[in-house]
């Protein structure tokens, strides 16, 4: 561990599929930074464009600096999650920042971030707001007011509270964290169905270890070629989901409350009891939502009596998931079976 008065040293880890586009504008971001990198380490998913030749030639300029770039290449894509989940097993120092290949990095990003490590020895993972931007830099507003993170929402994350936000619905966007390589092995292994950063986001909020920097950080870049944007739920989006099918939705949640169960059960040390129980409170609401009947108007009832409880609205998104409870669609098995 470095000593109070010294900067953390900080790995930053850079996760790269077909990113030609971009990927030079965001290393340059990062070399810049106020508080230099200890080391960049770039995954690269097994891009077919110029991807690895540009991280290459950043990799030479960088070789007689105080910052080695070390570059994994992989022939089998893993996606996203697990692309960064294995390049965090390679992180030598003791503060690690996620890069996404496409952002460009505010200058003191990992200064301003790094502060919230140095002013509490308790803090896992913090997080930023972002500015979102198009393909060419334009402005297009807030990345949390694109998430309509609610008044609500921001206070939790803002006071301390941030497992309450966390176990309505994942508010931590990975472009903009950094956190304890202590966290990684806390948090591991990743399970299926879980995005790296709300998993490490929900862990670290469980141990009371999160923490929220309002300032926006990262130039958050939306086109059409994102592998993960700003999920900004919109009509034609809120829609689509509400006509999902439902056997395909229930199976998903249940194997993410499987997972978020086992963590439970497993009473790790760092778990609180009160962390503890609002976990238990938010896996019996999905195990519960799982379960629901396949017949919709069979679902109305119990769907409106727990949300009149208030279990909707403190671990999901309160009226649109109970709506959605309800309209989900049935699969045609279930359908014809019922005809």
């Amino acid at each position: 561990m470095s000593p109070p008065d010294t900067p953390a040293q900080v790995s930053v880890v850079v996760c790269t599929y077909n990113g030609a586009r971009f990927v030079r504008e965001q290393l340059k971001s990062i070399r810049a930074q106020t508080l230099p990198p200890a080391e960049i380490i770039v995954s690269d998913d097994g891009s077919t464009d110029e991807t690895l030749e540009i991280v290459r030639d950043f990799q030479s300029t960088m070789a007689q600096s105080a910052t080695p770039v070390r570059v994994f290449q992989r022939e089998a894509a893993l996606g996203p999650a697990r692309n960064f989940w294995a390049a965090l097993q390679e992180v030598n120092h003791e503060l690690v920042a996620l890069a996404d290949q496409d952002d460009v990095w505010r200058e003191d990003k990992l200064e301003v971030l790094g502060a919230h490590f140095a002013d509490n020895p308790d803090v896992l993972l913090a997080h930023s707001d972002a500015l979102l931007v198009g393909e060419q830099g334009a402005t297009l507003g807030s990345l949390l007011h694109s998430l309509r993170a609610t008044r609500e929402e921001l206070r939790a994350l803002a006071t301390g509270r941030g497992l309450d936000a966390l176990v309505k619905r994942n508010l931590v966007t990975g472009a903009t964290v950094m956190l304890r390589a202590e966290l990684i092995k806390r948090a591991s292994p990743l399970p299926p169905g879980w995005m790296h950063d709300e998993w490490l986001a929900l862990v670290a909020a469980a141990g009371g270890g999160l923490a929220f920097e309002p300032e926006r950080l990262v130039a958050y870049r939306q086109h059409s070629s994102n592998q993960i944007g700003a999920q900004r739920i919109t009509v034609s989006g809120a829609v689509a989901r509400l006509r999902e099918n439902q056997a395909s939705f229930t199976a998903r949640q249940a194997g993410r409350v499987e997972a978020l169960a086992g963590l439970v059960h497993s009473s790790p040390p760092w778990l609180g009891k009160e962390a503890k129980a609002k976990l238990l409170e938010k896996i019996d609401h999905e195990q519960w939502r799982v379960a629901l009947p396949p017949e919709r108007l069979r679902r109305v009832v119990p769907v409106l009596r727990r949300l009149r409880q208030g279990n909707y609205h403190r671990f999901s998104r309160g009226f649109y998931d109970a709506l959605r409870d309800v309209a989900l669609e049935a699969s045609s098995t279930e359908t014809n079976t019922q005809a």
